[in-house]
């Protein structure tokens, strides 16, 4: 007869770990962590899969050889958290702050406490300074795409050379008329993106072509701009305006006096600032999945003091 063992479940945090932001790098870290036992409080201020919504075509995540679509990388990543048990609280952080050797963000819902916070809080619109936009075609103006995809045959004018813009455009096309603005005369985009778009009979490229102005013509948006060769202005009529011209970390729900500690925090492995938020240009569901992951390890090595 086998002589009976008494083994001893590993230790875990009884404090959930808040995690803020549901796209990629915050769905990860609440998977990890469930496998770790380690409880979650997962908060999105809009809809679980962040920019990735948006995406065209991923393909440079592995397992896709053929590409996937964003939208249903995110049903995968839906079904995932549903079968690790992560629930999504719909609510937005409006302010987080340290007090008391405890973390307590107050949302527009509740306030939650925790011990440990992972910021996975993505990117928002980089401010535009040099464009007079009328307040009466603000409503046809958009940042992402997510909103209007299910357009069809209508005309789509997106300001910006990068992938984002240009995968924006590819995304758009297969429906409608899309207008690519580059106020350079250099696109910034991957060759293939540049590719593919040149070879759409929907997608139309202007290079050298600042847009100064947008105001609204009854269901129109009309954009007035310069072209850089010449002194006179065109005017491009559009259903609907994109403006994909950069992003910046969101962070503006950080308190004043967290912001003087983050340092401190992060090293001390009670803050762990993981995605797009913390990575600048190189914006990729891959790497925001690692720094998730990677997150999730940290944060059970420090609970479980392996990190001692």
């Amino acid at each position: 007869m086998k002589s009976k063992t008494a083994w001893s479940r590993p230790k875990v945090n009884s404090r959930n770990v808040l995690i803020i932001g549901a796209g990629p790098a915050g769905v990860t870290t609440a998977i990890q962590l469930r496998r770790y036992d380690i409880g979650v409080v997962l908060v999105e201020k809009e809809e679980i899969g962040g920019l990735l919504r948006n995406a065209n075509l991923v393909e440079n995540y592995p397992g896709f050889p053929d590409g996937i679509s964003g939208m249903e990388l995110v049903g995968l990543f839906k079904r995932q958290l549903e079968s690790a048990g992560v629930s999504v609280s719909f609510e937005e952080v409006l302010e987080l702050e340290y007090e008391d050797s405890e973390f307590h963000a107050k949302t527009n819902e509740r306030v939650v406490m925790s011990d440990i916070v992972v910021i996975a809080s993505g990117t928002k619109p980089k401010p535009i300074s040099d464009l007079k936009i009328s307040k009466a075609v603000e409503e046809r103006m958009f940042h992402v795409i997510h909103p209007i995809r299910g357009l069809s045959g209508k005309e789509i004018a997106i300001i910006g050379a990068g992938d984002a813009a240009f995968d924006y455009a590819l995304g758009m096309s297969q429906r409608n008329e899309v207008t690519i603005l580059n106020r350079s005369s250099r696109a910034k985009c991957i060759p293939v993106l540049w590719d593919r778009c040149m070879e759409s009979r929907n997608v139309t490229y202007l290079d050298r072509t600042c847009v100064q102005e947008i105001r609204s013509d009854g269901n129109k948006a009309v954009l007035t701009c310069a072209h850089n060769d010449e002194q006179k202005k065109r005017e491009i009529r559009a259903d609907y305006v994109v403006i994909a011209i950069g992003r910046e970390p969101c962070l503006d729900f950080l308190g004043s006096g967290l912001k003087r500690k983050v340092e401190t925090l992060t090293d001390s492995s009670a803050i762990h600032i993981v995605g797009d938020v913390r990575n600048g240009i190189y914006r990729q569901v891959a790497i925001c999945v690692g720094d998730g992951l990677r997150a999730a390890m940290e944060i059970h090595s420090s609970v479980a003091g392996e990190g001692e």
